[in-house]
């Protein structure tokens, strides 16, 4: 028997090969559909903005018809202001995963040095990417090139979408999403801590949480067995879905 229609979505400047390795790890017949999003390239608070990235998450699910949603990192935080705004007309999905989440639960937690950091920092978090999904074929020098020029693609404006997005974790309403959560997290991961993970857990109704040890901001690329089969295992806790979801797919 099939399992649940599954989306797969990458981060800001991700693509869907971080799932490559995740989806050949996966037992027979699960139904995991990576989504190639085009996360704006000057990020949706710039000019001609087009949707907000909650909606791109719509976009994609609506796509797709998919009963779980797994995201990753920035995909992750926009996933999240997706199932608040779609909990008031109670979401069709079954469960979702945050896969690295960006999450704080109060202002507070939000100083100068973490701007600082996330500032000075990001191109270190794209160079990481890059190191995973080339499988080790690219140089240190050239991984540093590359994450360079992707940071530039990017720029300011979808720098601001990232950081805006997690400055607005604070502000969700978390206590109303009813759909259950699983929060994955590398114990290694310098980019979305752990500590991210718990505090999300802890904020929503029905969360979970599992940590990877020995692993970073990538776990569904650098440790795709064990990650798959803490993702199956959530799938399988999981109710069905209901028959007429069914005869959609």
């Amino acid at each position: 028997m099939n399992g649940p229609r599954v989306a797969l979505l990458h981060g800001l400047a991700g693509t869907t090969a971080v799932w490559r390795a995740c989806r050949a790890a996966a037992p027979e017949g699960s139904r995991f559909v990576p989504v190639d999003i085009s996360w704006p390239a000057h990020g949706t608070a710039g000019p001609r903005a087009p949707e907000e990235p909650a909606e791109l998450v719509a976009r994609a699910l609506r796509a797709t018809r998919a009963q779980v949603v797994v995201a990753h990192s920035f995909a992750a935080t926009a996933l999240l202001e997706y199932l608040v705004r779609e909990e008031r007309a109670g979401p069709p999905l079954l469960g979702a995963v945050c896969v690295s989440p960006f999450y704080r639960a109060e202002r507070r937690d939000f100083d100068w040095a973490t701007i600082d950091y996330y500032l000075t920092r990001f191109h270190l978090i794209l160079e990481e990417g890059l190191a995973v999904t080339s499988g080790g074929r690219l140089s240190a020098a050239t991984r540093a090139s590359m994450a360079r020029r992707v940071r530039e693609r990017i720029g300011p404006y979808g720098w601001m979408d990232f950081f805006g997005a997690y400055l607005r974790t604070p502000g969700l309403p978390l206590d109303r999403v009813r759909t259950p959560v699983l929060a994955v997290t590398g114990a290694d991961d310098l980019a979305a801590r752990p500590s991210d993970a718990a505090a999300l857990v802890r904020a929503l109704p029905a969360g979970r949480l599992h940590v990877l040890p020995g692993c970073g901001h990538f776990p569904m690329a650098e440790q795709p067995d064990r990650f798959t089969g803490v993702l199956s295992d959530f799938l399988a806790s999981l109710p069905a879905a209901p028959v007429a979801s069914l005869e959609m797919t």
